[in-house]
C-alpha cells in the first residue's frame, strides 16, 4: 500500500471512464444564446405629447360634464307648441304708433284739397248763406269721438282728404264742397296758426233751424249726443 493520501486514491481515473483506444474525445460545444430583438421604444417627445393630450381630453370632458349639470331642464313644451323645445317667452308685437304719411303722400293729398277748395270757391263763393259744416279739420288735428284713416284719431293732409270723399259718397251727395276756415267769416285758425280744411253741404237752406232739420234727417241713425260733430249750421258770411 503506497503511501499517498487518500483523497488522491478516490480521484484515481476509474477503469470505465478512462477513454478507450481509438476514441478522439471531443470537446463538449459552448451553448448557443438566442437573443430576442427588443422593440424600438418611442422618441420621448412623442410620449410627451400624448401625455398632454391625454390631459386635456380629461378636462375637455370635465368641463362638458359641468355645463350639461348646470343646463335648466326645458318643460317640454314651447311658447309655440312645439314637444320638446325650450321654452321661450313670447316678445310682443309693438302697436304700430300714429304717425304721418310720407312727405309725397302729404303733398298729393294737400295738391287735392287745394283743387277741391278752388271748386267750392267758384261753386260757392261766400256771401252770407247758410250751409251744413260736415267736417272741419286741420292738419293734427284730434278728434277723440272719430278715427282717422291712419287707425288713430289725429288727422294729417291724406287722413282729411279721405274723409271729405267719403262724405261726398254719402247721403249728402253731389251738394258737398269744400273751403277753408280762411276763405269765409272770422278766418277761425287752430292753436299753431292753420286754417281748417271744412267740408260742407250747398243746401239751400233758409236759415240755421233749416239746417238742423236737414241735420237730423240726413243723420237719424246718429246719436243726437254726437250728431252736432257731424252736421252743425254754418253762415258763410265774406272773410273779415
Amino acid at each position: 500500500m503506497s503511501g499517498a493520501p487518500w483523497w488522491e486514491d478516490f480521484h484515481a481515473a476509474q477503469p470505465d471512464d478512462a477513454p478507450q483506444a481509438g476514441t478522439t474525445t471531443r470537446a463538449s460545444a459552448p451553448p448557443q444564446v438566442v437573443h430576442t430583438p427588443t422593440p424600438p421604444r418611442p422618441p420621448r417627445a412623442l410620449q410627451v405629447v400624448a401625455g398632454v393630450l391625454g390631459v386635456v381630453l380629461l378636462v375637455l370632458v370635465a368641463l362638458l360634464a359641468v355645463r350639461t349639470s348646470a343646463r335648466p331642464a326645458d318643460d317640454g313644451v314651447s311658447a309655440q307648441g312645439t314637444p320638446g323645445a325650450p321654452a321661450t317667452t313670447p316678445v310682443p308685437t309693438p302697436s304700430p304708433s300714429p304717425s304721418r304719411g310720407t312727405a309725397a303722400v302729404d303733398a298729393a293729398a294737400t295738391a287735392e284739397l287745394e283743387a277741391l277748395r278752388e271748386n267750392g270757391l267758384r261753386a260757392h263763393p261766400p256771401t252770407g248763406q247758410w250751409v251744413a259744416q260736415l267736417s272741419a279739420k286741420s292738419v293734427g288735428t284730434t278728434d277723440p269721438v272719430q278715427t282717422a284713416s291712419n287707425g288713430s284719431s289725429t288727422f294729417y293732409a291724406a287722413d282729411i282728404l279721405a274723409q271729405s270723399r267719403e262724405i261726398a259718397s254719402g247721403p249728402a251727395g253731389g251738394d258737398v264742397f269744400v273751403l277753408k276756415t280762411a276763405d269765409f267769416g272770422d278766418g277761425l285758425l287752430d292753436a299753431r296758426g292753420n286754417p281748417y280744411w271744412v267740408t260742407l253741404a250747398a243746401g239751400p237752406f233758409a236759415d240755421a233751424g233749416d239746417v238742423r232739420t236737414w241735420c237730423d234727417s240726413m243723420f237719424s241713425t246718429t246719436p243726437a249726443d254726437v250728431r252736432g260733430n257731424v252736421c252743425l249750421p254754418k253762415h258763410l258770411t265774406p272773410p273779415s
